[in-house]
């Protein structure tokens, strides 16, 4: 039976019931004849009130139960009696939530306790002056918890006006999710710990939040006040989902000014959730062209999502970690817009020592395709990307724009041991680096037909710690480096068609261990770059430097390797007219491509026969 025909069968048994206790009530007093519409009077004498404090009764509330009822209808709000603070609405309206399959929030209600939806395909909206609020012992509960199927929340303000939250225990917060195909829209929370969330103990299917606005938003971290805390990394969102199928769209979160909190958009499946997976357990997860601002410690982040599509959001500023945050994922597309603004002296969740940046990766990632523009603003230290830890695997795409107004020592790339880093038609304005890189031997890094215009302060791409590694340079422009490139230790390093002006050094070049390649480069400029390699002669390993304009090398083979039969020199890339400086201080061309093929002394026209 599909949910659509069990629908219509429970609106049909609760009509059934409504109208059982219809004809009961009528026959008990003796007026059926009089009770002709909804409201009606009796004619006979009625029976004796029932008094206030009676658990569960709809105080004052007409007796014929329909599908749609209002709050006002049922009399229920917390202003009724005004000496002792608000009244508390709970048990009135958890009454008439299991009554209805369509409510309507009219009045200002208080609650002590949450309230449970059950009822499949309910709607609840709200209109007028309806919300709900909770009162004091409310400080580690939500407020509504989605517990049926198909349940569709509309248009509901909810308010934590006393700013109940705990940092520990249970959760302070708006709606709870524990139901599939739920939706939540056009809804306003107000001071909210956490404003939504699809707990990972249920793991909802199918879940929409749209067009709501999430105001206020409150955080559990210690801010400023114990640098040496760690809370704050398990709640203070705005949402968070738990499962699969989830569309989040069209939605503002803002954080209180002074707040610590996590996360403004988070979207998260964890591996092992359910003991036996279903068809659509695949963490799929669509967040668009929503907008976040303020001091969450990211903005928009998924963690665990296998098919995920984060698309047309803005980072509106104050991120004090990430902007955007990919953790764990699998085949990701992503192209937002990023404004990173970040004083330095913010040290939210300082404990856990977050590298800063406008874009993050963490832990490990797969077939992460990234394409934001990024904005660092003034008065911010930060990347414009980083591997924020390296924990395992990278294998990420990186393209867009990169403007960096902020301190001129920023730098736009910190590649941590990507295990697969592309970085293609990437433009960086105004930072120092365009890359800080740390390597090891199963690292690959190619880039291709970047744009990066530096400051005038730094290299443009540096290995700064590590060893071994491969990194392919094709096709690039690099202006106001004071070198372009310092790639020391690598395995192989390939440099090829281009272009750098503006700075002091093409390269430096040391320890390179398998292959070097740098061919057809330009440089210009009133004088010509050196590229320097540091080691001295060349290594004895398979390398070409030719072909460039605007540069000067210093690479050199020593007489030793001319003359050795089964030097790298002899044995690969060797070509007739192939051309070598050797003790800096000869030319000598090879006769042809055998190993054993003589050398020539352009010069003296001494032969060097390879033995």
């Amino acid at each position: 039976m599909s949910i659509n025909e069990k629908a219509s069968e429970e609106r049909i048994h609760s009509r059934r019931k409504a109208l059982t206790k219809i004809l009961a009530s009528a026959a008990a007093i003796g007026t059926l004849g009089s009770l002709t519409r909804a409201n009606a009077a009796p004619a006979s004498t009625p029976s004796a009130p029932a008094p206030d404090s009676v658990a569960g009764k709809i105080n004052g509330a007409p007796g014929i139960i329909l599908d749609h009822a209002s709050t006002s209808w049922a009399k229920i709000r917390n202003d009724i009696h005004r000496s002792n603070g608000p009244v508390d609405n709970y048990a009135a309206l958890q009454q008439l939530v299991e009554d209805k399959k369509y409510l309507t929030i009219d009045t200002p209600i208080s609650i002590n306790k949450s309230i449970t939806l059950t009822v499949k395909n309910q709607i609840i909206e709200g209109r007028g002056n309806g919300i709900i609020t909770p009162l004091a012992n409310m400080g580690n509960e939500f407020l509504l918890v989605l517990k049926a199927d198909a349940t569709q929340i509309h248009g509901i303000v909810l308010d934590n006006p006393m700013l109940l939250k705990s940092e520990t225990g249970g959760r302070q917060g708006g709606i709870m999710i524990s139901a599939n195909y739920c939706e939540v829209s056009n809804c306003y929370f107000y001071r909210m710990l956490q404003s939504v969330i699809a707990p990972a103990s249920f793991g909802a299917y199918g879940t929409k939040i749209t067009n709501n606005w999430f105001l206020e938003c409150l955080g559990a971290g210690t801010g400023m006040r114990d640098l040496h805390s760690k809370l704050g990394e398990d709640r203070g969102d705005a949402v968070t989902i738990w499962g699969s199928g989830t569309i989040m769209t069209g939605n503002h979160a803002y954080c209180k000014a002074g707040e610590d909190a996590r996360l403004a958009f988070h979207a998260e499946g964890l591996p092992g959730a359910r003991k036996h997976v279903r068809d659509f357990d695949h963490k799929d997860i669509i967040m668009a062209n929503n907008m976040a601002k303020g001091s969450f410690r990211r903005h928009f982040a998924m963690e665990n999502i296998n098919g995920g599509i984060s698309i047309g959001n803005i980072s509106m500023g104050g991120a004090t970690w990430w902007g955007e945050a990919y953790i764990q994922c699998k085949n990701i597309n992503v192209k937002n817009t990023i404004r990173y603004s970040n004083s330095p002296d913010i040290l939210n969740g300082n404990a856990w020592r977050p590298i800063k940046a406008a874009i993050a990766v963490v832990n490990f990632n797969e077939g992460v395709n990234i394409d934001s523009t990024v904005l660092i603003a003034k008065g911010t230290k930060a990347y414009g990307f980083a591997i924020a830890t390296q924990t395992g695997d990278h294998d990420v795409t990186l393209s867009g724009s990169m403007i960096n107004e902020g301190a001129r020592t920023n730098t736009a790339l910190f590649l941590n041991q990507p295990k697969s880093f592309r970085i293609n038609n990437l433009d960086t304005r105004g930072f120092s680096r365009a890359a800080q890189i740390t390597t090891n031997k199963d690292v690959t890094i190619t880039s291709n037909n970047c744009y990066h215009q530096l400051n005038g302060t730094g290299k443009g791409v540096e290995v700064v710690k590590g060893s071994g590694g491969t990194i392919a340079i094709n096709g690039d422009t690099y202006s106001g480096a004071t070198t372009a490139f310092k790639l020391p230790n690598l395995d192989n390093l390939s440099i090829q068609n281009t272009r750098v002006s503006d700075s002091a050094r093409f390269a430096e070049l040391s320890g390179i261990k398998q292959s070097l390649l740098v061919t057809n480069n330009m440089a210009t400029g009133e004088q010509a770059m050196p590229l320097i390699y540091s080691n001295g002669s060349a290594p004895d390993i398979s390398w070409n430097v030719e072909g460039n304009v605007g540069i000067r090398s210093n690479f050199s083979y020593t007489s030793a390797q001319l003359s050795a039969i089964n030097s790298v020199l002899n044995q690969r890339s060797k070509h007739a007219g192939k051309s070598v400086s050797v003790n800096n201080n000869a030319v000598y061309v090879a006769l042809g491509s055998a190993p054993e093929s003589p050398w020539l002394n352009l010069a003296t026209q001494k032969v060097v026969k390879p033995a």
